[in-house]
């Protein structure tokens, strides 16, 4: 979208701060610094001479986006015939109330506002505190750091490692910490600061996980890679990933994971985009060959989140050409991963 001129921009801040906003800041500087899709950033300084960054939606993209939504959810019952084992409705519901979240500002708010509480003083991150929210307004701390997206372009191997690093300690360390799932992998959403921190400057999408990541993810992924299959089936079929009574082999189980098991089978991973395209490959070859199995086969509601997100991070290391230490993050952070089986079921 093209950037929204200065006049709308300030309409936009009358109805959402009140038409005295401009007190409340020191200077304000109409061009935006970024967009993107349902909105633009500014860069201010508020009243007590702090930086801040001011994200302000576009007038009317909520209408657009719900009407997209909406034919998105009339189409379900026809894709759903060209894929049987596709969990299309998770898919699509889990799309609207992420994007009902995103077109609130006043929910990332407060997201941010846990994030920023639960990692204040972190060695390795740095969340900027809010400043004031809005529905469609919402003030941040500005940070300034080298943009992921530019890591990606020509970061050292050191940067690609570190930050690489970083996303998949704070994908694997939130639930634990305060019940909350950074859901968004996007280079956008991140930056490398100078000393060492990664910065998060987006929380429009973010999945509420209570207890935590649930202990059978770490167990499924655990007896996967030790080709437990005496414990893992019955794991598999208690979290709802093999439907009750069917018969499904070792080799659709070792596909099924494979992109979350190759990793933790060495102590550092190196991500690259061959292994992506490899991993991509193999499931559209199993979607077009084992239609049947994926009828018995799906992933679990309790797992759908966190295995998606985890893939999608996945898929950010890919970019990055990172070199990462998934097992020992994953032995010290998700619940399951490194526990006896005797606890198991």
């Amino acid at each position: 979208a093209p950037p929204l001129p200065a006049n709308k921009v300030h309409r936009v801040l009358d109805a959402q701060l009140g038409t005295k906003w401009r007190e409340r800041f020191s200077s304000f500087d109409d061009k935006p610094i970024a967009s993107a899709s349902i909105g633009q950033v500014h860069k201010a300084v508020w009243a007590d001479g702090r930086p801040v960054a001011v994200k302000i939606q576009y007038p009317g993209a909520d209408e657009a986006l719900r009407a997209d939504l909406k034919t998105m959810q009339r189409m379900v019952g026809v894709v759903k015939q060209l894929a049987p084992g596709a969990d299309v409705q998770g898919i699509v519901d889990e799309l609207v109330e992420r994007t009902e979240m995103e077109l609130d500002y006043r929910l990332e708010a407060d997201n941010q506002r846990a994030f920023a509480k639960a990692y204040e003083g972190h060695p390795h991150f740095a969340i900027p505190h809010v400043v004031a929210s809005a529905p469609k307004v919402v003030v941040q701390e500005w940070i300034d750091g080298l943009p992921l997206a530019e890591i990606i372009r020509d970061g050292t191997r050191e940067q690609r490692d570190l930050i690489g690093t970083r996303l998949l300690e704070l994908t694997f360390d939130a639930p634990r910490r305060l019940g909350m799932l950074h859901g968004d992998a996007h280079p956008g959403n991140f930056m490398l600061l100078p000393d060492d921190r990664m910065g998060v400057i987006d929380f429009g999408a973010v999945a509420p996980l209570p207890g935590g990541y649930p202990i059978e993810l770490g167990m499924t992924i655990r007896l996967a890679r030790d080709k437990n299959y005496d414990l893992l089936l019955p794991t598999m079929e208690k979290v709802g990933f093999i439907q009750k009574g069917q018969q499904v082999s070792v080799r659709d189980i070792d596909e099924m994971l494979r992109q979350y098991v190759e990793p933790i089978e060495v102590d550092e991973f190196h991500y690259t985009r061959k292994w992506l395209q490899r991993m991509t490959v193999g499931q559209i070859d199993r979607s077009v060959s084992q239609i049947k199995t994926a009828r018995q086969m799906d992933l679990p509601p309790k797992l759908a989140i966190p295995m998606r997100v985890i893939a999608s991070v996945a898929a950010i290391l890919c970019q990055l050409d990172a070199r990462v230490p998934i097992k020992a993050l994953s032995e010290e952070l998700i619940p399951g991963f490194a526990e006896p089986d005797s606890a198991a079921i």
